[in-house]
């Protein structure tokens, strides 16, 4: 049996409130989205763990081979601070924004707030970000890293990362329900921009005129603070440009996203 339900989500504030209402189906999906990712392969959970660690592998590879720059703490540590700010921003970015697309048969069946789908992979990442966590603490604890009171503001940058990618995933979302190309191109988008943020190179490497538009980067801002809450890091406070600058993307966002939603399904 199909149910058809239409409803039209022109105020903000009910529809806020029917998500929280219905905040269980975004664990519903959560859940869905791990398990179809962990079911792909034969290593199950394993495998994010161990993307973590390959990642972070080839990246301190090949950077440590044909560049040179020194900063004062081993650089494989600063190459997991930066995969794991990237990764998170990518993961959240890139599924959400294709979610609507990837979902088009439930959601032309029956009506829930649409906006849960892509929330629903600000949760399902956490997964991802306790293998990171782990990797990190085991380099930490190798090259015998101490942590001052600092550590704790990580968390406040990892919060900040999960934001910055729905606001990208949810801007990709509205433009790819009339420009259907627009998620084929987001993961060559993602990569070309991976090499304007310091990721595996150091922001001190760049010169001053580049240094003034990388503030207004906000993942910038995020490796730069992770690695400010591990190490000690000198952290700008200039960095906070970016982050203004999502918020003043993310709120357009979601109100347009939610004025689109009663004409999702029609437009899918």
């Amino acid at each position: 049996m199909i149910t058809n339900i239409s409803a039209k989500k022109d105020n903000i504030i009910p529809y806020i409130k029917d998500i929280w209402k219905k905040r269980y189906i975004i664990l519903v999906f959560a859940k869905r989205n791990i398990k179809g990712k962990i079911a792909q392969t034969k290593l199950g959970v394993f495998i994010i763990l161990l993307q973590a660690i390959i990642l972070t592998l080839i990246f301190s590879f090949f950077v440590n081979k044909f560049i040179t720059f020194k900063i004062e703490y081993p650089y494989i540590l600063f190459a997991i601070t930066g995969m794991m700010s990237w990764y998170i921003f990518t993961y959240v970015a890139t599924f959400s924004g294709t979610s609507i697309i990837q979902h088009n048969q439930l959601i032309s069946k029956i009506y829930f707030p649409r906006l849960i789908i892509p929330l629903s992979y600000t949760v399902s990442v956490i997964l991802d970000i306790l293998g990171w966590f782990i990797v990190l603490i085991y380099f930490l604890f190798s090259y015998n890293i101490s942590l001052n009171t600092n550590f704790l503001f990580i968390f406040f940058f990892i919060i900040v990362d999960i934001i910055i990618g729905l606001t990208f995933g949810l801007w990709i979302a509205i433009l790819s329900l009339k420009h259907r190309d627009m998620a084929l191109f987001t993961p060559i988008i993602l990569t070309v921009s991976m090499f304007f943020t310091p990721v595996f190179y150091p922001v001190k490497i760049l010169p001053e005129y580049l240094l003034y538009i990388e503030y207004f980067n906000p993942i910038a801002g995020v490796c730069e603070g992770i690695r400010w809450s591990l190490f000690g890091a000198t952290y700008n406070i200039n960095y906070l440009y970016g982050f203004i600058l999502i918020l003043l993307f993310l709120i357009p966002g979601i109100i347009i996203f939610i004025k689109k939603d009663g004409n999702i399904s029609d437009n899918l």
